[in-house]
């Protein structure tokens, strides 16, 4: 009972930790933090059949915690829950794909709770909200008769809500401007950027995500379609304080693969984009037309 509770202290000190962490990126800049609501599967020491997992990131650092079923691989005795949590930390981040290592802990059902840390990669592609990762590592459990060493490979899918705000806005006062503050109507003072060049800066923003969410529809359906030549046009930035809405175009024109026809079209449509740091971070697109 001891390791126990010291375990579910541990893996409330490590989500704690993650969020605090986060929080105390944001100090200072409007930074924008990403929410994250998952389903996966696994194997390992703890099991992992099924579960659901929730965590929160800013900048590189992030945390989550989660809970699964798991089966107890023992004739005669039931399977229960597994309830853990850990700290991540990104190693590589581009606008597809990350690279995380992290560390955590969690009890297991019938036996005692185990450390665990290892890697994951995630995927996903910019505007839309969901990603997909995968995490492997080792999992060490104390137990009566020794300590038990073993793989630990997890794979899932997560709901990605992007640009949220985990503290409130502060107060603006001249103090604040000084000192290299944010302001309420633009970007903070320290990254000295003009109101025209901050919505150029939220314009490419928009372009660079469009550009890679094709990239990633071409390759997707690369069985269907071939030479695929899109392009696009981009209007002007719209900002309003720490967000901003890019209005533009989409034209394509491609080849049936299994008939060699040319095909064609084009859609409008608006990204919708959030303050991070000195730069914009796209977190969502809306077609026209609905």
């Amino acid at each position: 009972m001891l390791k126990l509770r010291n375990m579910k202290s541990s893996v409330k000190w490590i989500v704690s930790a993650a969020i605090a962490a986060a929080s105390m990126g944001m100090m200072g800049t409007a930074n924008a933090a990403e929410v994250r609501l998952g389903l996966n599967t696994g194997f390992g020491l703890g099991c992992q059949v099924a579960g659901a997992r929730v965590g929160v990131q800013e900048g590189r650092i992030g945390g989550f915690v989660q809970g699964v079923y798991c089966n107890s691989n023992v004739q005669g005795v039931a399977g229960g829950v597994s309830v853990g949590g850990a700290l991540t930390f990104d190693v590589y981040q581009s606008q597809t794909v990350g690279a995380y290592i992290l560390a955590g802990a969690n009890t297991n059902p019938n036996t005692d709770p185990s450390l665990f840390a290892g890697a994951g990669v995630r995927y996903g592609i910019p505007l839309f909200p969901v990603e997909g990762y995968l995490e492997a590592g080792v999992q060490r459990t104390s137990t009566l008769l020794g300590a038990i060493i073993g793989p630990r490979v997890g794979i899932g899918l997560n709901y990605v809500f992007r640009g949220v705000d985990l503290t409130a806005p502060p107060a603006v006062t001249e103090a604040a401007i000084n000192s290299g503050g944010t302001t309420s109507s633009g970007a903070p003072v320290a990254c000295n950027v003009s109101p025209s060049q901050d919505a150029s800066n939220a314009a490419s923003a928009a372009q660079g995500a469009i550009q890679s969410a094709i990239q990633a529809g071409a390759s997707a359906y690369s069985g269907i379609y071939s030479n695929i030549n899109p392009s696009i046009s981009i209007g002007s930035a719209t900002v309003s304080g720490n967000t901003a809405t890019v209005s533009g175009s989409v034209s394509f024109s491609a080849t049936q693969v299994s008939n060699g026809q040319a095909v064609s079209g084009s859609y409008g449509g608006t990204v919708s984009l959030v303050r991070s740091g000195c730069s914009w971070q796209s977190t969502g697109y809306t077609r026209s037309g609905g």
